[in-house]
């Protein structure tokens, strides 16, 4: 197991830093110990002093001076510095107020020196950090809690398990953690890790990940306690996990204030900051800061697949009515009425996807079909107050013929029950053939009925929601949709959208574009919830960015009344509790 702070291996980073970017299109760099300069990644920047923790940060402060007063030729175009406070006073102290005291004079001084030197005006300046810090007050040892001595464990405030040597399976080196109610911990096997947390798919991250709530760290021994008073690397959605972001310069604009964001997209300003052409690959989203940008480049949207927009899969082009199995008419007529509705109501977005998909519309309900393959990939539909409670008493299977299906089997099979995706689960609609989904009993009790129940709690707080739900296969983790689908879908994801305000005359859109919102969840087909939490919690814990959905759904949402500025922030938004 390789320590990131001791590894030589340059390749151990896994990316193209900034430095190098910036140096392939003829630029000078500089660093002052910032993480990762010591190590030949893809190159290492011009000008790299040994780390040195030290050097007081004021001779660090005249180093980047005197950088930035030489000629030109030599002159780097892009530093990178790291301080370690207060890093190192957060770890080790339970009073840091000096240690800040301390930077706040050392800040002042850098400002004051740059300014001696009339380089304000010239330079674009970003102070960052990449973590907060939490107060700990529980510590546990992993080999007390796994007696295993074959697995191979790693400390932290996310305690990881490698099965290793071991014979055990996952499941069984789960349970010492099992049910812990998230008051100290949450445990997760890779494949039922959050998809949010991006923590799946490389091997690195164990075959057990114990996810330690605030204050709770863990070692593999007794012997490796180092007694700390802090640490970090916990949920970002813990208030104590965010940080600080401030910037001036030339090409930025002054007293903007932006809605939080999550540091991978620094990656995208600072080659907006260089002037570097974006064709970087990386985690980030291109224009999401444009807002604090002065002149920020001209950009034509991109599409991360071949999305096109949906269109109706009518084989016939005319309804015929539900069959399968003989209902009666109070049941069969509200069926029908969503069969021969002749104009869809209207929906807030536009959904854009691959060739392949389509959508048959039943009035407020649209289902979205793979035309190749006959299946199911999810269902959007218009929640209101006056629908929440129409629930039907009898059943009725049905299928529509207008779409060419079949009813085939609707029978459970061994292990899993066939459920709706609607999210009002017990309306007439949800006994469409097409858009029952085979799921793990478990999943649907712990997971789906009470999501169904939030769902419809929620709109009868707002009045109207529109909910789309639907399957995803991404069976290797990376957060991206599998090329193949399978019978069993790996996830099942839902996006709410509503308006914090009033709706337009028509129902089409908010009548403020300001107030749309969007609350997304993306849930792995698991056997149910191992860590028993309370079911707020266990949504909380599995909400996404919209963004994380449209990845794993290979579909995308347009919302046409919104700016592209709002857009990325819906697309990019982090919900740190229920609404």
């Amino acid at each position: 197991m390789e320590n990131m702070k001791k590894t030589a291996q340059g390749g151990y980073y896994k990316g193209d830093p900034i430095w190098n970017i910036y140096k392939r299109h003829g630029g000078r760099t500089a660093c002052i110990f910032w993480s990762g300069c010591a190590h030949n990644i893809s190159g290492r920047p011009d000008i790299s002093p040994p780390y040195n923790k030290g050097l007081p940060f004021r001779h660090r402060f005249d180093m980047i001076l005197n950088w930035l007063l030489q000629p030109e030729s030599t002159r780097p175009g892009l530093i990178t510095a790291y301080l370690d406070q207060p890093d190192s006073a957060g770890h080790y102290y339970a009073d840091v107020s000096y240690q800040l005291t301390q930077l706040d004079n050392d800040l002042r001084y850098l400002i004051q020196r740059l300014d001696a030197e009339d380089l304000l005006p010239c330079i674009n300046l970003v102070l960052v950090s990449d973590q907060g810090m939490q107060k700990l007050n529980n510590t546990h040892y992993l080999s007390q809690l796994i007696p295993d001595q074959n697995v191979l464990t790693a400390s932290g405030v996310i305690g990881r398990v490698h099965k290793y040597k071991s014979d055990a399976n996952v499941d069984d080196l789960m349970k010492p953690f099992a049910c812990e109610k998230g008051n100290r911990w949450k445990v997760f096997s890779r494949n039922s890790m959050p998809t949010r947390k991006h923590y799946q798919k490389t091997a690195r991250v164990g075959d057990i990940i114990v996810q330690g709530e605030p204050g709770t760290s863990f070692y593999s021994y007794p012997s490796w306690d180092l007694r700390l008073y802090g640490d970090h690397g916990y949920d970002f959605i813990n208030p104590t996990m965010h940080t600080i972001f401030f910037a001036m310069g030339p090409s930025i604009k002054k007293g903007v204030v932006v809605p939080g964001f999550q540091i991978i997209e620094y990656f995208n300003l600072f080659l907006d900051l260089l002037g570097v052409p974006e064709n970087v690959p990386n985690n980030g989203t291109v224009g999401l800061l444009d807002g604090i940008l002065t002149n920020p480049p001209q950009r034509s949207p991109r599409l991360r697949f071949p999305f096109l927009p949906l269109f109706d899969c009518s084989n016939s082009g005319f309804s015929v009515g539900p069959s399968c199995r003989s209902c009666s008419l109070k049941v069969k007529g509200p069926i029908l009425a969503k069969l021969m509705c002749l104009e869809p109501q209207r929906m807030p977005f536009q959904i854009l996807s691959k060739p392949t998909l389509c959508y048959q519309d039943y009035c407020g309900n649209t289902l979205i079909t793979d035309r190749e393959e006959n299946a199911p990939v999810g269902i959007s539909e218009i929640l209101t107050t006056n629908g929440v409670d129409r629930f039907v008493k009898e059943f009725c299977y049905s299928m529509n013929s207008k779409y060419g299906g079949l009813c085939g089997s609707h029978t459970d099979r061994e292990g899993s029950t066939l459920k709706s995706l609607s999210a009002e689960a017990g309306s007439e609609f949800s006994g469409n053939g097409t858009e029952r989904i085979p799921w793990k009993s478990k999943f649907i009790t712990d997971v789906l009925d009470p999501l169904n129940k939030y769902t419809r709690s929620l709109t009868q707080r707002m009045g109207r929601v529109i909910s789309i739900t639907g399957t995803a296969f991404d069976f290797d983790y990376d957060g991206i949709a599998d090329e193949k689908r399978s019978s069993s879908p790996s996830h099942l994801y839902r996006i709410l959208v509503t308006c914090s305000g009033p709706w337009s005359q028509d129902n089409t859109s908010c009548l403020r574009p300001s107030d749309l919102k969007v609350l997304s969840f993306i849930f792995p087909h698991m056997d149910g919830d191992i860590n028993c939490l309370t079911k707020d919690d266990l949504l909380l814990e599995y909400t996404a960015r919209l963004l994380d959905v449209e990845l794993i759904s290979g579909l995308r949402l347009i919302f046409p009344n919104v700016s592209h500025e709002q857009y990325l922030r819906l697309e990019t938004h982090i919900n740190t509790k229920l609404w």
